[in-house]
């Protein structure tokens, strides 16, 4: 019994991180690249430095290109 409890709450804590992180990609999924430094900026500026911040938004930035999850600039926004 104690087996099949514990498997039952692993279950459920596997299936609440899946959920969490394809609701996380979806938020960021399709914005374009100043939205992506814009929220990047808004959560980590606080944290750690702007310089550190911009560096880790160019790899992120490109990484979500190759991808091919990175959205379009709207025609006022570059």
């Amino acid at each position: 019994m104690k087996k099949l409890f514990a498997f039952a709450l692993f279950a459920a804590l596997v299936s609440g991180i899946v959920k969490l992180v394809s609701t996380q990609k979806a938020a960021w999924q399709g914005l374009s690249e100043s939205e992506v430094r814009t929220k990047l900026h808004d959560k980590l500026d606080t944290k750690i430095p702007t310089e550190k911040v911009d560096e880790m938004a160019d790899k992120i930035v490109e990484g979500m290109r190759k991808t091919g999850n990175l959205g379009e600039e709207a025609p006022g926004e570059a």
